[in-house]
């Protein structure tokens, strides 16, 4: 019998979101519905889910869903029926909508994932969390109208799956039709759309836990700059020599291979420092919420040393030694960590794609060698280093739709 009611009530849900123009998409995914909306070389998306039937999963196995749903629309074209040939797709926003179950797994995916609201179909509530988004391209308010107890009037469901989800019609929700729905949050759980300053900080510590190593490796560079700042000019070779810097003849005469890691934290100057974490953080934190926060340092440590590495034997091997610093190698490995994403999700990753990326690492390069005082052997070494380890690293799950 619980069957049944939640059946009506994704059925409720299914409605709305035809009312508001978006398509039904057919997949194999017995505990989720997706429905989509095209606009202006984008698309908005809502992955409905499933969980009244005792469906339980990981933050990574939820995780592993959105990313070939996302997949899916960024490569519609053979894929869609209904999608033009020849439109581009250069933008997709994801909502997912939990439909009742398991209060354990709601609260996991709603404190560890975003774009994630619930809708609990016997009380007819939707409940929004405070680190989530207030609204979703207006689809709040249809949801609130429409989809709650009663609301919806007479349904039909047509040729539904194993998880419950299908196209459905509506019919006879005439005025009146629908009992009144009360759509009050309880406690902590519920967003008000009038509490914004606190809807942006809990947005805003969604992020930094998401991104919390890329922005560690960001405070430790700016503090390692502040610090050696205050004490000397780092500009000055000598003295970034004497505070860990890479010169050759430390590590061949007095084996100091530390220095391979700290010069990575070492920069010249104000101007030096900015562009490189600028860099780091743009795109490190994307890397770092892809691939996972131990997986995402071990890239960026094993393309440190990479990058120290190959300089230091570059510089051995031409006799032309230089005083070596800065965080480009590693920074060179995490882009070239994203270039095997990329690749992987067969030439465009959320607005990156394999040619927009490889212009980028080859502009920078051509750069850097027709510049004097750059380390172009340390952004190589570093490119290489990131390339492989996350080749070892990331594997993207499989799966057919």
């Amino acid at each position: 019998m619980q069957t049944e009611v939640t059946r009506m009530e994704n059925a409720a849900v299914a409605n709305v979101l035809r009312g508001e123009g978006y398509r039904y998409c057919h997949t194999n995914l017995a505990e989720a519905g997706i429905y989509y909306k095209y606009y202006q070389e984008g698309f908005h998306i809502v992955m409905a889910v499933d969980l009244s039937g005792g469906n339980r999963f990981s933050v990574q196995q939820y995780r592993s869903m959105e990313e070939h749903a996302m997949d899916l629309f960024y490569h519609p074209q053979g894929r869609l029926g209904d999608f033009p040939d020849g439109f581009p797709v250069y933008h997709v926003e994801m909502l997912t909508l939990l439909i009742g179950g398991d209060s354990e797994v709601e609260r996991k995916l709603c404190a560890e994932c975003r774009n994630v609201w619930v809708y609990q179909p016997q009380s007819g509530r939707l409940l929004i969390y405070e680190n989530q988004p207030g609204d979703f391209f207006g689809l709040r308010g249809a949801l609130e109208q429409g989809a709650g107890t009663g609301g919806a009037g007479e349904m039909s469901r047509q040729g539904t799956g194993a998880g419950g989800w299908a196209e459905t019609s509506r019919q006879g929700a005439g005025a009146g039709g629908g009992a009144e729905t009360s759509w009050q949050g309880t406690g902590a759980a519920y967003a008000s759309a009038q509490n914004t300053a606190k809807n942006r900080l809990g947005i805003l510590w969604k992020n930094i836990r998401a991104e919390y190593v890329t922005i560690a490796l960001v405070v430790a560079n700016v503090i390692t700059y502040l610090v050696l700042e205050w004490l000397g000019d780092t500009t000055n070779g000598f003295f970034m020599a004497e505070h860990g810097a890479m010169y050759p003849d430390f590590i061949r005469i007095n084996h100091e291979w530390w220095r391979i890691i700290t010069a990575g934290f070492l920069h010249f100057g104000a101007v030096h420092l900015v562009n490189n974490m600028v860099i780091l953080y743009c795109m490190g934190s994307r890397l770092e919420r892809v691939t996972g926060h131990l997986k995402y340092f071990l890239i960026y440590l094993v393309s440190l040393i990479g990058a120290g590495l190959l300089s230091y034997g570059m510089m051995l091997r031409t006799g032309d030694y230089a005083v070596s610093a800065g965080a480009s190698g590693a920074i060179f490995g995490v882009i070239g960590g994203f270039l095997w994403i990329v690749i992987l999700h067969r030439g465009r990753f959320e607005q990156i794609t394999t040619r927009g990326i490889m212009m980028m690492i080859v502009l920078t390069i051509y750069y850097g060698f027709s510049s004097a005082g750059i380390d172009n052997w340390g952004h190589i070494g570093g490119l290489l280093a990131g390339f492989s380890a996350t080749v070892i690293l990331y594997h993207r799950n499989r799966q057919k739709y």
